[in-house]
């Protein structure tokens, strides 16, 4: 056995006040001991909550914690890459990209005298790519916009309802990058807009689906599609999927 695993394992022993046998040991702490490592992102606000127990640290390395905590249930939290509101919910910002968060959040159970609980963040948005292509001499003066009804996430990392809009500039290159949070459906549009006004609406959540993207995988993918507009016509694409839609001459 490491050295370091067994340093685990004497830990909470160690650390958390223990009760005499003539004690009643329902009422004994449990002791919690939090493992953090292969952070993806620093630093990470760790919390723990129970029933008259709060804990908060900010962690910026791979560590371990031991706590005494009350026997019956706790919620464990981890956020990091955005700032959670004092529910733990995470907002965006209307006209804001979805920040880069990662999350971890359970309800564990403390009845037992020690609980291990290995504490992994989980990737909670999809960075978009926008390649946007066209005719010979095609270059791109419009702006895209994309709206969406999901503007956040619950403490648990759920969809939370809310506006989100997000406008972009495509380069000189046509590409375009934006962060989404992460989805309830597909109800995501994408507005192409001249001169403030919109020409061309696109139900961008049905393209992701079809693209077989799965909103509600631990740790959501990124993605990329081209869209190729003609005189008439503009196809979006990712590498195994298209969909041509007729357009009124607006180039």
């Amino acid at each position: 056995m490491s050295s370091d695993r067994l340093l685990r394992i004497l830990l909470p022993l160690l650390l958390v006040p223990s009760c005499s046998i003539k004690e009643n040991r329902a009422v004994c702490p449990c002791g919690l001991t939090l493992e953090l490592a292969g952070l993806p992102v620093r630093p990470v606000v760790l919390s723990v909550a129970g029933k008259g127990y709060s804990w908060k640290e900010v962690v910026h390395t791979d560590t371990v914690f031991v706590l005494p905590v009350p026997k019956g249930e706790v919620a464990v939290s981890a956020v990091g890459g955005a700032l959670a509101e004092g529910d733990g919910s995470v907002r965006i910002r209307e006209g804001e990209e979805a920040p880069p968060l990662y999350l971890y959040h359970a309800a564990v159970s403390t009845d037992a005298e020690q609980v291990v609980l290995p504490v992994s963040l989980h990737k909670q948005f999809c960075s978009l790519e926008l390649v946007f292509k066209g005719p010979s001499g095609f270059a791109p003066p419009f702006e895209v916009a994309v709206e969406g009804f999901y503007g956040g996430w619950a403490p648990d990392g759920s969809p939370a309802s809310g506006p989100f809009s997000r406008r972009l500039l495509p380069g000189s290159d046509g590409r375009a990058v934006l962060r989404l949070p992460r989805q309830g459906d597909d109800s995501l549009l994408m507005h192409i807009v001249f001169s403030d006004r919109v020409v061309r609406t696109f139900a961008l959540g049905w393209y992701i689906a079809a693209a077989g993207f799965d909103w509600s995988a631990p740790d959501l993918e990124d993605l990329s599609l081209q869209v190729d507009i003609s005189l008439t016509s503009v196809t979006i694409s990712t590498d195994l999927w298209s969909r041509t839609e007729d357009i009124e001459l607006w180039i």
